[in-house]
């Protein structure tokens, strides 16, 4: 079963995904991709546009995205073997279609998610990105809180 886990690299986050090793899905999983969306944005100018992040720093990023997932992830994974979890950061201007679009790719079986759950005008007004993939994942999602 190909798991994908999506990380948006807060603390909360990542420490809601390392439960995702208590589940039965963690033991029937033969890939875990967990996967980080990075938000690029274009600022434009009366005569230019600016790109953030440029593709330059792309690599940069991305060795500091894998390195924070590695290290909150190693200890609750490691009965998991190193061959079965791959690392990813994928850059677009929208993290929600690029899970997507990489879930449809990969042929995903479970998409994961960590969510906090918002109170007040917030939790009234959001779209979050747990709500998205639930509408538009290709396969399964889970959500942990």
């Amino acid at each position: 079963m190909k798991v994908i886990l999506c990380a948006d690299l807060t603390e909360q986050s990542l420490n809601g995904l390392a439960d995702f090793a208590s589940t039965p899905y963690f033991d029937k999983a033969t890939e875990i991709h967990i996967t980080h969306g990075f938000e690029t944005k274009v600022y434009a100018g009366e005569f230019y546009a600016q790109y953030y992040p440029t593709e330059q720093q792309f690599p940069e990023i991305e060795k500091s995205a894998i390195e924070l997932m590695r290290n909150a992830l190693a200890k609750p994974f490691s009965a998991k073997s190193k061959e079965d979890i791959y690392y990813h950061c994928l850059f677009s201007p929208s993290r929600k279609e690029v899970i997507t679009n990489y879930a449809n790719t990969l042929k995903a079986n479970l998409v994961v998610v960590a969510t906090r759950s918002l109170t007040g005008l917030k939790g009234v007004f959001s779209f979050s990105f747990a709500e998205y993939m639930i509408r538009h994942a290709p396969c399964d999602v889970l959500i942990l809180k």
